[in-house]
């Protein structure tokens, strides 16, 4: 025990004076050694973790949720109130599982390998069922969000931020139209990017908007514009009230926990304590591309 806590000591020593002889001071020697060891630790993980834990479970569930779709339009075309209600219900369920998870599993690349068909998707989730643009999203979830968690103005949690308003319409009412004002914060995200970029976001978003008007009007049968208008709404903001919530606090606890376990004296021992607790706050998938914002945020 001794001569490990003098090697490690003598290792550390040599680490200082390296960084002393280069100009660099001890503290940023200390932050890349703990970089380096805990994206070393996420690779092990990684690399003893199989498909199933890495993707088969997400992607079962995206599955799930547009496997609920058929049947949903089906239901909505129902003359019976509580047959419709659950179409209703379906549809809702289906939107929100696909429109939040699968955007932030496309935002990370966690669905594929292959940057081409990550690519694909980040469109396919973002663009056509989330109504945003895919290279506004990735940038503000990854650059911004991930790299500067919780500092207000760049990677703060919340994106609802209407502070004139009272309270109660804030977290309760207000958050019904997230999906009327989502493509138009789209519409803004837009300025500066090519032509061809902010064409084809405009076309996915106008794809994945009357596909399921279409879809009302000609599968579940709904015969008026205005019928089929209100229940796109009510299915995309059926969910809008509880994300805004997780939106607004969910960050918090993730920085509190990064905190407390960067900070640990003997990171090694720490990190194989609580691996089953940090498999369990983050997806697998995600914790490689997560690791330097969370170090660098925490410090």
């Amino acid at each position: 025990m001794f001569n490990r806590d003098k090697a490690e000591s003598s290792r550390w020593t040599t680490g200082h004076e390296g960084a002393a002889e280069s100009g660099g001071p001890p503290e940023n020697v200390h932050k890349e050694s703990l970089m380096m060891e805990l994206t070393r630790l996420v690779q092990k993980v990684m690399k003893e973790s199989s498909w199933w834990e890495r993707r088969g479970v997400d992607c079962s569930i995206l599955t799930a949720a547009f496997l609920c779709l058929p049947p949903a339009f089906l239901l909505l075309g129902s003359h019976h109130l509580l047959w419709f209600l659950l179409g209703m219900l379906l549809m809702g369920v289906a939107h929100a599982v696909i429109t939040v998870k699968g955007t932030h599993l496309a935002s990370h690349g966690a669905l594929s390998e292959s940057q081409t068909w990550g690519k694909f998707w980040s469109i396919f989730f973002i663009e056509i069922c989330g109504s945003f643009s895919a290279q506004a999203g990735i940038h503000g979830h990854i650059k911004m969000h991930h790299a500067h968690t919780n500092v207000i103005g760049l990677g703060d949690s919340s994106v609802w931020k209407v502070p004139f308003l009272p309270r109660m319409v804030y977290l309760f009412i207000a958050p019904l139209s997230v999906p009327l004002i989502t493509p138009l914060v789209a519409l803004a995200h837009l300025k500066g990017h090519s032509s061809f970029a902010v064409a084809r976001t405009l076309l996915m978003i106008a794809l994945g908007l009357y596909s399921q008007y279409w879809l009302l009007i000609n599968v579940s049968g709904f015969r008026s514009t205005q019928g089929a208008l209100f229940c796109m709404l009510v299915s995309r903001a059926m969910f809008s009230v509880p994300y805004i919530h997780v939106n607004i606090f969910q960050v918090r606890t993730k920085s509190l926990f990064c905190s407390s376990f960067i900070q640990n004296a003997n990171l090694k021992q720490s990190v194989f304590k609580k691996k089953k607790t940090c498999l369990k706050v983050y997806k697998i998938a995600l914790l490689k591309q997560m690791v330097n914002p969370i170090i660098y945020s925490t410090n």
